[in-house]
């Protein structure tokens, strides 16, 4: 019988590696997260996500914080340009910050303190040990007889090792440990990226804040649409006044630009472009963004997760990069992880776990950019990309 390895080292200290992590140290592996970012709790820059059902399993499991992770959103709401009120569908999501899951996360994993969660859990009853490491860029991967011996810099600059049975990579779109194992893969830009920003409610009017509340607005234009729904902030706080109404604009463009460095003229160009072609409502959230930031659309696809005879695994974003229109990083990442857990328990193989993942990595990759030509490049590329959805639906259903 299959069981949980001893000893594991997660490269990527995200959403993904610490999913991971809290997964492998509930069943007693001794886990060592290190993570490139040299910051001991890491910026959230209020991004907001949502979740699915195996991110929900995964909290009712494994989360012994009993802090409410989630805003749930009754219905989704389109608005088609300057038109208010729409059409309601029965969509809801379970709408969340990065900042207050990885924070939950953390306080599962290693006990970390946050205005999310003052008084983190103590461990349970074969618990195994917990490390998250800071300012560890990984540099090398090396099969030996004594586990796997893997090489990384801290900050100063100092070389460092350390050996374990399992590598888990999950470091997402640009992952080190895909590269060292020289994973085939297809990465791509969009050529469209995200505006991005949040307003406290405090900050809008009563009317504005009434409008977002309880729901998703998804705002439709020509070649660009608008999301926006409410997030708690980083200190987890989901009382009215306190919350934060997050909004996302996808728009034609070529480059990232993060928070706080977004020219005020570009802003006022891009404020200028869009504000005529949606509702009030949109206009005053936009008007009332202090630090917007750009982030390019990138997406990335493997033809394989296994390497080094099982003892190298890519996970979450590490495997395969989504464009967002789904918003399903944070679900996808938990599906692997719960489908580990079945192949360490003997109920599924290795290959078989590295085949379902691939096939459904591959359906979301193709269907997000089927959806994304659709509301941004025009009629010729989405049916171009729906063709090859369909095909590769076909074959996956006669199975070849």
């Amino acid at each position: 019988m299959t069981t949980f390895p001893k000893s594991v080292v997660i490269v990527g200290g995200s959403i993904a590696g610490l999913l991971h992590g809290v997964f492998l140290k509930r069943h007693g592996s001794d886990v060592t997260i290190l993570e490139q970012d040299h910051s001991a709790i890491r910026s959230s820059h209020n991004a907001g996500i949502c979740y699915g059902p195996s991110v929900q399993e995964f909290l009712r499991l494994y989360d012994d914080t009993n802090i409410q992770s989630c805003q749930a959103g009754v219905i989704t709401k389109l608005a088609y340009r300057q038109n208010i009120w729409s059409r309601d569908t029965d969509i809801a999501r379970h709408l969340t910050s990065w900042g207050v899951l990885y924070r939950i996360l953390r306080a599962n994993f290693d006990g970390l303190s946050s205005e999310a969660v003052s008084a983190p859990p103590a461990p349970r009853a074969g618990d195994g040990k917990a490390n998250y490491w800071s300012g560890k860029k990984v540099t090398s991967l090396l099969k030996t007889d004594y586990g796997l011996l893997v090489g990384f810099v801290g900050d100063d600059g100092r070389e460092e090792s350390c050996t374990a049975d399992l590598v888990i990579g999950a470091d997402g779109l640009h992952s080190t440990v895909r590269s060292l194992v020289q994973a085939p893969v297809v990465k791509e830009y969009s050529g469209y990226v995200s505006w991005r920003g949040s307003v406290c409610e405090v900050d809008v009017s009563v009317e504005t804040a009434s409008y977002f509340q309880d729901r998703t607005v998804l705002g439709l234009l020509k070649r660009t649409y608008i999301v926006c729904y409410i997030i708690p902030p980083d200190s987890a706080s989901l009382v009215p006044g306190t919350r934060l109404i997050n909004w996302t604009a996808r728009h034609i463009h070529t480059n990232t630009v993060p928070s706080g460095l977004v020219c005020d003229e570009v802003w006022k160009e891009h404020l200028a472009e869009m504000l005529p072609l949606v509702p009030p409502h949109f206009t005053e959230l936009f008007l009332k963004t202090k630090n917007p930031f750009v982030t390019k659309v990138n997406d990335a696809l493997c033809s394989q997760a296994v390497f080094l005879d099982g003892q190298v695994l890519l996970v979450g974003d590490a495997l395969a990069t989504f464009r967002p229109h789904f918003a399903l990083a944070t679900e996808h990442a938990a599906r692997h992880c719960l489908g580990l857990g079945r192949v360490w328990r003997g109920e599924m193989a290795l290959g078989l776990w590295e085949k379902e993942s691939l096939n459904y990595a591959t359906k979301i990759w193709l269907g997000s950019r089927v959806m994304g030509a659709g509301l941004l490049r025009g009629w010729a590329e989405f049916l171009l990309i729906a063709w090859k959805y369909v095909v590769l639906f076909a074959r996956s259903k006669l199975g070849t």
